[in-house]
């Protein structure tokens, strides 16, 4: 009888397979990436009321407009 995986640990008469390695930590870019759209989501009804005001003042800079 074969085991598939690569590695093999015996102890004790038994075999078992190791652990799965841990996932490697994301890189630098990654986590600003994942900080900045923490960020943006966070604070999405600041964001909003800000968009809104510069709209409407763009509106009302051009309604008198010729």
């Amino acid at each position: 009888m074969s085991i598939p995986q690569a590695r093999i640990v015996r102890k004790g008469g038994f075999v078992f397979t190791p652990p799965p390695r841990p996932p490697e930590p994301p890189g630098v870019v990654m986590e600003q990436l994942r900080s900045a759209l923490g960020v943006a989501v966070g604070m999405w009804p600041l964001t909003a009321v800000l968009l809104l005001a510069v709209g409407l003042l763009y509106l009302a800079g051009h309604a008198g407009a010729p």
